[in-house]
């Protein structure tokens, strides 16, 4: 246990405990309302919004319940080429494949929109993703500085520690939570 990694895990459950909170207060009318700067994502509206967002912590807490596997930094291969490490392994993650690419933007129209989108269900995963998630408090120093192969998850360059890589995508979710905050009364 570190604290740069209960440093992150506040950031994370701040910014649940947030979303949590302002789902658990949203009326169907507010739902339905279109989200600024969303407008692409699903129907525009802030039900959209909000699924997908709790989507991503989602995939997040996945990727951080696998990094327990991995053992130290990142390390290219004697012939240059990078290893991918377990946890990422287990994830089926590569440039192939990217985590991040998820559903085309067609099933993006059909998943996320108001008519789809029950709050209820939204506030139950990011509880679930919430419990997950503490597990970045327990990430040591060499969980934290290993450097996740380049397109294994999003941010992931090849050059970014684990850290950087969990920051950078708790400040993207940072966006996507003050996006919701500001459009809904």
């Amino acid at each position: 246990m570190t604290a740069r990694g209960q440093q992150l895990h506040a950031i994370a459950d701040r910014q649940i405990a947030e979303l949590i909170g302002l789902m658990s207060t949203l009326d169907e009318a507010a739902l339905r309302l279109p989200c600024p700067g969303r407008e692409k994502l699903g129907d525009g509206t802030v039900a959209a919004s909000a699924r997908h967002t709790a989507d991503n912590y989602q995939r997040i807490a996945a990727f951080v319940q696998t990094s327990d596997r991995m053992s130290g930094a990142h390390q290219p291969t004697q012939h240059g080429a990078h290893h991918v490490p377990r946890f990422l392994q287990a994830l089926g993650h590569g440039p192939s494949d990217h985590a991040e690419r998820g559903p085309s933007a067609a099933q993006h129209g059909d998943q996320y929109t108001a008519d789809t989108t029950d709050a209820r269900a939204v506030v139950k995963q990011l509880s679930d993703s919430r419990d997950s998630l503490s597990q970045i408090a327990a990430l040591t120093d060499s969980q934290l500085n290993a450097i996740p192969p380049k397109d294994s998850f999003r941010f992931c360059d090849g050059q970014r520690t684990l850290e950087q890589v969990l920051a950078s995508l708790l400040k993207h979710q940072s966006h996507q939570v003050d996006a919701l905050k500001a459009t809904t009364p």
